[in-house]
């Protein structure tokens, strides 16, 4: 039997009767020391201590009964790392960028989450889109398997060094999963908004929200 992907983000039930695994999202893969100590306390509290990790930089926290789920699901931490997050949010991948990595040639993550929460406030989603930046050539955040890819590169805008993109387009996993091509290089990072706006409605049929068409 084919499955489409998949990204276990909110409650299941498990084959084991009156189990469930939580799958919380972690926008853009950034976590803190305190908040992992926390997810560790969860998976103490309410499950077997057991975690998982996907490769949406995501957390699964298994083997919760259903008479301590409703509990569960009342934890602050969950504001932050939701079982439903916003459609962007959701799908969203960066790798370190140059905050901490050597290799990378632009600012992903920070600049990555800030773009995506801009966008969702101008745009209404039918579906969603999975967007993946990543700072360098090495592709730890694998834009040719995204929706729409963005690649760390450096540009000339007016007639000085930026950060900017290239960018990805067509990639898919799951079944008949193939590569993504690069469609346009050297878009600075301050002109992408406007770029990702328009292939989101033109591609992935968004909406302009009413206010945001009247600005």
């Amino acid at each position: 039997m084919d499955w489409d992907k998949r990204d276990h983000i909110g409650v299941y039930p498990q084959k084991q009767a009156s189990l469930n695994y939580v799958g919380l999202c972690v926008p853009i893969g950034r976590l803190y020391a305190p908040e992992m100590f926390e997810i560790a306390r969860l998976a103490e509290v309410y499950g077997n201590g057991e975690m998982r990790l996907t490769v949406e930089q995501n957390f699964i926290i298994p083997n919760i009964p259903d008479s301590r789920l409703e509990a569960f699901l009342q934890e602050p931490v969950l504001e932050k790392f939701s079982i439903a997050p916003t459609p962007l949010v959701r799908s969203l991948i960066s790798c370190t960028g140059a905050q901490f990595c050597n290799f990378a040639l632009i600012e992903t993550k920070n600049r990555a989450l800030a773009m995506i929460k801009e966008l969702e406030t101008e745009l209404e989603l039918t579906r969603p889109i999975r967007v993946h930046w990543t700072g360098c050539p090495n592709s730890c955040g694998q834009p040719q398997v995204a929706d729409i890819g963005l690649m760390g590169t450096k540009v000339r805008k007016d007639g000085k060094a930026a950060e900017g993109v290239d960018l990805y387009m067509g990639g898919k996993v799951g079944k008949a999963a193939h590569l993504g091509e690069c469609v346009q290089k050297g878009i600075p990072c301050d002109d992408l908004k406007p770029v990702l706006r328009d292939l989101m409605i033109e591609r992935f049929g968004a909406k302009l929200k009413q206010k945001a068409s009247m600005l």
